[in-house]
């Protein structure tokens, strides 16, 4: 018998009666073709199998606002089942009676990596991340990120998410609840998610620049401040190229505002502006400071801020209609007037032509968030008051991006609101989601905290950046350095160095070593969030082809003691009960703390955070990979593969080594399993065993261990 089809404005079905198989079809209304996103099959079960002298017979119509279509199923009069296909305008419901379950594959985006699973609705507290295909339980959902919306199943009954890796996508399972004979799976899709849940423009990140992931750098402004200049910004270039270069590439030198500002005043000139630099600290030029940048093997990045200046600049001076002012900010005094086309034709271009000139290949563009409140504070020395103060904004910064093109980096900084954020966010790489991070409770608040407000930007539209990392001293004890190191590397920030190098001991360069490079990690509950307490935890999920295991971040944000506790279901939405066991490793303090059920807790110093890998354990995946010790993620940026042969007995992988650096990654080993190593050093202590990896000259290094019998 063919195939039978059925439609209704967006979705169709197509079902084969005989052997249970369907696929569901969607398409815009823009959209001439359908595009199939659903491929699956009701399990035949309790006497579904269909023989020979069974029948099936179907019935369906077309009514105002839906489709439906029902496949009977019977035997000798006997009813053995049902398949229903119903479909209106917003959904696909799949109902099936019987004592049946149904299973497929999904067929989400058009490249795989831009479906991120995730979850509807949530009222955890708890930020959550994925890093890979990470699936957890009670995920509903799954994010196009390039197309902006969302595949929702809504179930009544059972349904879990998965991901196959042999076939490279993301699959389901639905069936009936304990004591009940039906289910219905509600199928749902949602265009224009992200837009309309943080309300502002949506473009998809772009990955095909410079950064595939999160870029990593320094910035002068945390820094030296306005001791910036020429020997400051090329000796730093060339520390974080020693210290870094062999971690990662394309480090990137920032030269932030101090280029053309000598000091905190609006109208102080001192003979400098967005065309001439600060000839004290600058004196070969900014051509120059680039071109010694990309000869020291890094990406040379400026400040710029070109909407508002401390004095006329010569564009400004040939242009006076087009200048306001003077109202004093911060950073300026005189501001250009939008209303004039020229600012979008003439003088952003030429700004950004400048930089690329003079070799610059990422651009920070910042006081754009003053621009919209001095527009409306004087909107009546407008020429033309009748555009919105944002709207405005995004013509200037869609200007920029024109005149720069897709390949240079460009970074909006701080955007104060929502409004700011929508001014831009569409057009740039990456944000400032906060304030400046100097002191530890800044950071607490503007960085942490604002992270989880705008979490469900990050990876989709822009890189979040939570502002310089700052470890020195002066503002962090070593504690307090490794919590703000912790926070960047499991939330896949940028992370941009806020300090001299030559102020660093070697446990803060270890430390910035353990987040490099940056991991691709992405949001999994697209609502913001507010947290409250004296606490936050962050949970990010791994999942590569060799295993899935998660890695949180347990802070204590205060300067007293604290017990903090990790529910494994309802934190990390993990599976408990029916014997199930995970273990649980300490990063920084590099210790198996055991195996655990339920959940564990941990007695966190002031300002200490702790970071546990927790690994699932099996009799049959044994002995299992727990740490590593090359980066935090423990295994999310550094093990290239891993493969256990068909016995069981024999586990081998491949691991990204630094030269002359050990890299030890740890295993759980039960008592009584003895193990015979290769490619390192093997150790054992208890049921945990350590396997140290030193290559002479980096690179991939091979390492294998098998059961002895």
């Amino acid at each position: 018998m063919k195939p039978v089809y059925g439609n209704f404005q967006n979705f169709s079905f197509l079902y084969e009666p005989e052997t249970f198989r369907f696929e569901l079809y969607y398409h815009r209304f823009e959209d001439e073709t359908e595009k199939l996103f659903l491929s699956g099959r009701v399990l035949q079960a309790c006497g579904m199998a269909l023989p020979e002298d069974a029948a099936f017979s179907s019935c369906g119509d077309y009514r105002t606002t839906c489709r439906f279509t029902t496949f009977s199923y019977e035997k000798d009069g006997r009813p053995l089942g049902s398949v229903t296909f119903e479909i209106d305008r917003s959904e696909v419901r799949l109902r099936c009676s019987g004592n049946v379950s149904a299973e497929g594959l999904i067929f989400w985006s058009e490249d795989v990596s831009d479906t991120l699973p995730g979850v509807f609705a949530s009222d955890s507290p708890v930020l959550q991340a994925s890093s890979g295909p990470a699936v957890r339980v009670g995920d509903d959902m799954l994010f196009d990120r390039r197309e902006d919306r969302i595949l929702r199943f809504v179930p009544e009954g059972t349904f879990k998410l998965g991901f196959d890796w042999g076939q490279k996508a993301y699959s389901f399972r639905a069936g009936h609840a304990q004591g009940v004979s039906s289910f219905t799976l509600h199928i749902r899709v949602q265009e224009h998610y992200a837009a309309e849940t943080m309300h502002m423009r949506y473009t998809p990140i772009n990955k095909n620049g410079w950064f595939s992931t999160a870029p990593v750098g320094w910035m002068t402004w945390y820094s030296v401040r306005f001791d910036a200049c020429e020997a400051e910004v090329l000796e730093n270039t060339r520390k974080m190229k020693e210290l870094l270069g062999a971690y990662t590439d394309n480090l990137v030198s920032w030269v932030d505002w101090e280029w053309y500002h000598p000091k905190h005043n609006a109208k102080d000139d001192a003979g400098c502006d967005i065309f001439s630099p600060r000839k004290d600290a600058y004196p070969h030029g900014m051509a120059y400071v680039a071109e010694k940048i990309k000869e020291a093997g890094c990406i040379p990045a400026i400040w710029i801020a070109p909407t508002n200046e401390p004095r006329k600049n010569k564009w400004f001076k040939a242009h006076p209609e087009c200048v306001r002012g003077p109202w004093p900010n911060w950073s300026g005094q005189w501001w250009i007037d939008p209303s004039y086309p020229e600012i979008y034709s003439e003088y952003i271009p030429m700004v950004i032509r400048r930089m690329l000139d003079w070799g610059y290949r990422a651009i920070k563009w910042d006081c754009l968030s003053s621009n919209p409140a001095m527009w409306s504070n004087h909107r009546d020395e407008l020429a033309d008051p009748s555009v919105s103060p944002e709207q405005y904004a995004h013509r200037v910064v869609a200007a920029g991006r024109k005149a720069a093109g897709d390949d240079i980096f460009m970074l909006f900084c701080n955007p104060v609101t929502d409004s700011d954020m929508a001014a831009g966010a569409d057009v740039f790489d990456a944000a400032r989601i906060g304030g400046d991070v100097f002191g530890w409770y800044e950071f607490c608040e503007r960085a942490i905290d604002r992270l989880f407000h705008f979490f469900p930007l990050h990876n989709t539209i822009f890189y979040a950046d939570g502002d310089n990392i700052v470890l020195r001293n002066e503002f962090n004890t070593v504690t307090q350095a490794r919590s703000r190191v912790s926070f960047y590397g499991l939330t896949g920030l940028p992370v941009t160095v806020g300090d001299r190098f030559s102020e660093y001991d070697d446990a803060r360069i270890d430390m910035l070593r353990r987040i490099v490079p940056v991991v691709d990690v992405s949001p999994v509950e697209f609502r913001s969030k507010f947290p409250i307490g004296g606490s936050r935890k962050i949970i990010t999920a791994f999942s590569r082809s060799f295993g899935d295991w998660q890695v949180a971040a347990l802070v204590n944000t205060r300067e007293d003691p604290l017990e903090l506790t990790l529910d494994f279901a309802a934190d990390c939405r993990l599976e408990t009960g029916d014997g199930r066991r995970y273990a649980v490793y300490d990063y920084w303090k590099g210790e198996f703390l055991g195996l655990y059920t339920t959940g564990v807790s941990v007695r966190n110093a002031p300002f200490e955070t702790a970071v546990l890998r927790i690994t699932p354990i099996a009799d049959d995946m044994l002995p299992t990979l727990i740490s590593s010790s090359r980066h935090i993620t423990q295994g999310g940026y550094e093990l290239v593969d891993m493969k256990r042969d068909a016995a069981g007995g024999t586990v081998r992988g491949t691991v990204k080594c630094v030269a002359g650096e050990p890299c030890r990654l740890s295993f759980f080993i039960p008592e009584g399993m003895e193990i015979a190593a290769r490619g390192g050093v093997w150790e054992r202590n208890g049921s945990c065993g350590v396997l140290t990896i030193l290559s002479s000259d980096g690179g991939e290094a091979p390492w294998q261990l098998r059961i002895k019998k």
